[in-house]
């Protein structure tokens, strides 16, 4: 899922820090010249500066970004203009941990805004004009950031599912009249093979032709979905495990060195099965290239006696917008993997950085 404005996916990572960056410049210093200079300074501009660093974080992680502009507001009852400096990075932050975040952690993040708003009037509840205003505008900001996900996620869902309608109906139409005739004209020759091997003949021929029509048309058909990009050589053969270097040398030429390591003991597998491994890579070290503002990345492929297990990460800036892991390439993994029966791993790692974990079994598939 993304949540961005048009103006940002057409940004390189780096552009884009620099933009946050240059925001959060910005809006620290209105915040202190507006409000923060008329409080003691040391605390004033202690939460001045996590107000300006959440909207630098929020983007790549929403919770950490909501902490930081949760802090100034618990700094009030020293510096009570700390409240008025840190509503608009809260509401930032609750806009995208609502969009990006699993359910449970939104709930519980606006539940923790919604304390901070009463917090405000702490000690005695004296001064509680800023309680409902605060409230509203954390649950305003958090749903809002909520309907715009479910919209975009949506909007995504809808336009999968018609191009998945376009071509099964295209494919339904190739696939069924061409075995109809295949069919019947191998049941005919099966008649007359004995009597009439002319006519036998004749339906052999017949059947070829079916075949390579069919054939043709599904070429054309896959070569209308291919992006633009891939040019000609994306119509020649399809790619395996075995091209994994040829892979790891462009990836290098993008400004990626990618360490790959290939353990267990190589067999070979079906051609549906090592296509989708190979896609699972590149995809994985595509996401690497452009998001994750990293010079190296890791991949493992892992043969085991049962499945195949494959490994990208990196120690970049991890998840970018934290929502790559809605975003199309890794709905093709997705997909990939669901089609065998494996497993998907996909988000950032603890500390920094990004992985992608698929495991593919292998029985019942292994060439």
């Amino acid at each position: 899922m993304e949540i961005q404005a048009p103006l940002v996916t057409r940004l390189r990572p780096g552009q884009v820090l620099a933009l946050e960056a240059g925001l959060a410049a910005a809006y620290g210093g209105a915040a202190w010249v507006l409000f923060a200079h008329k409080d003691p300074h040391v605390v004033a501009l202690l939460g001045t500066l996590l107000s300006a660093l959440a909207i630098v974080l929020t983007r790549r992680h929403p919770v950490w970004g909501f902490v930081n502009a949760l802090v100034p507001l618990a700094l009030m009852p020293a510096a009570s203009s700390l409240g008025f400096v840190a509503v608009l990075p809260l509401c930032y932050a609750l806009f995208w941990v609502a969009g990006v975040c699993k359910r449970r952690t939104g709930l519980a993040v606006l539940a923790v805004a919604q304390l901070g708003a009463v917090a405000t009037g702490l000690p005695r509840f004296e001064h509680v004009g800023a309680i409902v205003p605060f409230a509203v505008m954390f649950t305003a900001a958090w749903v809002t950031g909520y309907v715009v996900a479910q919209q975009r996620r949506y909007g995504r869902e809808l336009v999968l599912q018609q191009e998945r309608m376009r071509i099964a109906r295209e494919l339904h139409d190739i696939v069924a009249h061409s075995m109809s005739v295949i069919t019947v004209q191998a049941g005919y020759g099966h008649l007359v093979i004995d009597e009439q091997p002319a006519e036998a003949r004749h339906a052999l021929a017949a059947i070829e032709a079916a075949g390579r029509q069919t054939l043709t048309e599904m070429r054309r058909l896959l070569g209308v979905l291919r992006s633009e990009q891939d040019g000609p050589a994306a119509l020649g053969p399809a790619p395996g495990l075995s091209q994994l270097d040829q892979l790891i040398e462009q990836t290098g030429r993008a400004g990626v060195r990618v360490r790959l390591t290939v353990t267990g003991e190589p067999v070979d597998l079906l051609a549906g099965i090592d296509l989708s491994a190979y896609r699972i890579v590149q995809e994985a070290l595509t996401n690497v290239v452009k998001h994750a503002a990293t010079g190296t990345a890791e991949a493992v492929v892992d043969y085991r006696p049962t499945e195949l297990a494959i490994r990208v990460t990196d120690s970049g800036s991890g998840c970018p917008d934290g929502m790559v892991a809605n975003g199309h390439g890794l709905v093709g993994i997705r997909e990939r993997v669901t089609l065998y029966g494996g497993s998907l791993r996909a988000g950032p790692l603890p500390d920094r950085g990004f992985e992608v974990s698929a495991r593919l079994p292998l029985t019942g598939y292994v060439g």
